[in-house]
């Protein structure tokens, strides 16, 4: 959530007029605007618990030799955004402490219209990522253009995870449920500046679903992936009082096949849940050979298949059923009679295209390591032209 730019006008006008310099934090303590540099956010996290009050209070930092002084600036009637002066300001000021309030009052009213148009907005944003993500969208070039809107690139590929947060099996009113469900998603979405990479959130139903743009390979990302989802669960723990968990995709994916990463996160999930866990990290498991295929860079696969199938794709090759015989030959088990009856032709001459299989491959196919490589090459095939990029 970011200030408009009345906002900010109004903020520093109130600055210049008590003459001292302030920050605007939101109840995480993600700072949303601020005449000066003096505090960093890392210092604010060792006392977030100061911005859960509704009323103006004050504390101090120690080590810092400083002293704040909090106003709430009320969102909603359970949400606020803080004003905070790095100062003391005493009750008996009063001139200063109106003055203060007024500010405070205009911002109040301005973040309150801010944050009903933001709400509208986000239920726009989340149900069209809903019907997208559902497989609703009628064409390739709709989800190219929602895809866009969000911000979402189309040439990068996208690790999904879907979160829940652990509700306690007492937890029988909706209302309540609701409530922690939106602190929940608001503490996420302040968390997302941190993120080591480009990261988006929405919401369907009860569940977050996150978006990791993979900027590296795997192993360069995996490390800083488990580490920030590890740390989204210490704030969920420490600011929500409850825990939260998560199922990841197997691999990233590109927009135009981000449904079959959020089927692999919510797969991930529901095998969490199964096991009867808590504050779990589960990642997808492959499950079938498309699903290892996924794991390899596509170059690999793309060399991998030329270097066995190649030469069985030559223009100059006369006899183009070669290769469909081939295929029919290893469905079969490699039984001449059945891959003949399969291809309503002679006997003899399955036994020729596959002697000639084997002279412009320079293989054996009496060879089992050799019948294997073809066969993965076959279904790498397959995986590929269902995955053209």
């Amino acid at each position: 959530m970011n200030m408009a730019d009345n906002h900010v006008e109004a903020f520093k006008k109130m600055t210049q007029s008590i003459h001292k310099p302030a920050y605007l934090l939101n109840r995480h303590g993600r700072i949303l605007y601020t005449t000066h540099t003096m505090m960093t956010s890392p210092e604010l996290i060792q006392v977030l618990h100061f911005f859960q009050s509704t009323t103006s209070h004050y504390f101090s930092m120690v080590h810092a030799k400083q002293t704040f002084s909090v106003f709430p600036i009320y969102i909603t009637e359970q949400t606020c955004d803080y004003l905070v002066i790095p100062s003391f300001i005493p009750p008996q000021e009063k001139e200063l402490h109106v003055m203060i309030e007024q500010a405070v009052n205009e911002l109040s009213i301005a973040r309150m219209k801010q944050h009903a148009i933001e709400q509208t907005a986000k239920r726009a944003r989340n149900e069209g990522f809903r019907r997208w993500i559902e497989g609703s969208m009628s064409s390739e070039q709709d989800v190219v253009r929602l895809a866009q809107s969000f911000g979402l690139s189309t040439g990068s590929t996208y690790l999904c995870m879907v979160c829940q947060f652990d509700q306690s099996s007492d937890s029988t009113c909706v209302i309540e449920q609701q409530i922690v469900l939106d602190q929940v998603v608001d503490l996420l979405e302040s968390a997302l500046p941190s993120c080591p990479f480009p990261a988006f959130l929405f919401v369907k139903g009860d569940m977050g679903i996150l978006l990791m743009e993979e900027t590296g390979s795997w192993s360069e990302v995996s490390g800083m992936l488990i580490s920030f989802l590890k740390q989204l669960q210490l704030l969920v723990k420490k600011y929500v009082n409850g825990t939260i968990s998560f199922g990841v995709s197997l691999t990233g994916h590109l927009i135009t096949h981000l449904h079959e990463g959020y089927r692999e996160a919510l797969d991930a999930f529901q095998a969490g849940q199964l096991s009867s866990q808590t504050e779990y990290i589960q990642f997808y498991q492959a499950k079938d050979v498309p699903d290892l295929l996924k794991l390899i860079p596509r170059k690999d696969l793309v060399t991998f298949h030329q270097l066995h199938l190649h030469p069985l794709y030559e223009p100059s090759l006369v006899d183009q059923s070669i290769l469909h015989t081939l295929s029919v030959y290893l469905e079969t088990h490699c039984h001449i009679s059945e891959t003949a009856k399969r291809l309503y032709v002679h006997r003899n001459t399955v036994i020729y295209r596959l002697e000639k299989c084997e002279e412009l491959l320079r293989i054996n196919l009496k060879d089992p390591d050799a019948t294997l490589r073809l066969r993965l090459a076959l279904r790498i095939q397959m995986y590929l032209s269902s995955h053209s990029y």
